[in-house]
């Protein structure tokens, strides 16, 4: 509340000079990890309200998610200072600095930290996740009788037909020939998970990508007329993730192998693999782009932390084969171009790859 905040806000200019100085206090710090959880828990509740807070991945408890949010913000050095504090703010925070201002900066810096921390937080719980709703954005988008749509809170996969007249475009609003929902013959009503997942099962083996896994699904969905021709978008990568496991898990150890291209080992075991030897390779290779100044630090980390989302949507199922290089590295080089990508990293992030895909094969092959 505006009073509050205001009638605080002395303290707590006087706790951030605390907190960023050699000598950080108790009381200090108490005051501003208080205040860092309330900007922290207003920034999840309203995430909450948006639909962006997955709860079946991080859980419901919004006051523990702010504490996991804003940890990084409060991790101690060897001096027993908060150097990302002290990074963010300059130093330690001037005497004569102004209370809104700093305020703002505060809360821009932790709703920062929320976000990025979702972010990691999804990735680290459910990669495969990730990758199969992307794959399955690229797929709609491909085709012209399919989109996405949100109801409410949630995005749907939507069938669509047109009018009769051919001269309007596809795309416009609401004219003859334009692509329009289906009718629903039972709105809100989806086929269970389950079901879909069972006829799923079925058709993996004849789906070489998330498209063809999508029209086998699409087909499915049409051919009842008991459910709608339409599904949550995130409970289908579910149900297509499900799919690929169950069969994968009947296949992977059942004796000779008649299908060499087919995994042989869990996604959490190649996972663990593509990190080892993501890390040792990140080592190894340090001392020649970040210590003979070639690249920044922060450049390296990003490169591998795209080399990784690079492998795992290679060799970690579902496959999501329609990620590029420049699409993978711009996760981690906000706002990263094309032209930027060619003339500045293309060469070195291909060449890393290069060595990182042949040294974990090895380590593959070493395993099977």
């Amino acid at each position: 509340m505006p009073a509050a905040k205001t009638g605080d806000s002395p303290a707590l200019q006087r706790a951030l000079r605390v907190v960023t100085g050699p000598d950080p206090t108790r009381r200090a710090t108490r005051q501003v990890v208080r205040r860092c959880h309330q900007i922290a828990r207003a920034a999840l509740r309203q995430k909450k309200r948006a639909g962006f807070l997955r709860e079946d991945v991080l859980g419901e408890d919004l006051t523990d998610l702010a504490v996991d949010a804003i940890a990084e913000l409060f991790e101690r050095d060897e001096k027993g200072q908060f150097p990302e504090l002290q990074r963010y703010f300059g130093g330690q925070v001037a005497p004569g600095r102004s209370e809104g201002p700093l305020t703002e900066d505060l809360r821009r810096l932790v709703q920062s930290a929320v976000t990025d921390w979702l972010f990691e937080a999804y990735r680290a719980a459910d990669r495969s996740l990730s990758n199969q709703i992307r794959a399955l954005k690229r797929a709609v988008d491909q085709r012209e009788d399919l989109r996405l749509h949100r109801r409410g809170k949630v995005q749907w996969i939507e069938s669509l037909c047109r009018t009769n007249s051919p001269q309007s475009d596809p795309r416009s609003g609401p004219q003859s020939g334009e692509k329009t929902a289906r009718t629903r013959r039972h709105p809100g009503r989806p086929m269970p998970l389950e079901a879909l997942e069972a006829h799923l099962t079925g058709e993996v083996e004849a789906a070489s990508s998330a498209g063809d896994l999508l029209e086998k699904a699409i087909n499915t969905l049409q051919a009842h007329p008991d459910y709608e021709a339409a599904y949550p978008l995130t409970r289908l990568a579910q149900a297509m993730r499900a799919a690929r496991a169950r069969v994968q898990s009947v296949t992977e150890h059942s004796g000779p192998v008649v299908h060499p291209d087919r995994p042989v080992l869990r996604p959490e075991e190649t996972q663990a693999c593509i990190q080892n030897t993501l890390s040792a390779l990140q080592s190894e290779k340090r001392p020649t782009y970040v210590g003979e100044g070639k690249i920044s630090e922060e450049t390296y980390s990003a490169y591998f932390a795209a080399l990784q989302e690079r492998l795992e949507a290679r060799f970690v199922p579902p496959a999501d084969p329609e990620l590029t290089h420049h699409g993978a590295l711009m996760e981690h080089l906000s706002g990263l171009s094309k032209e930027t990508y060619r003339d500045q990293h293309r060469a070195r992030f291909e060449y890393l790859l290069r060595q990182a895909r042949e040294a974990l094969v090895a380590r593959l092959q070493a395993i099977v």
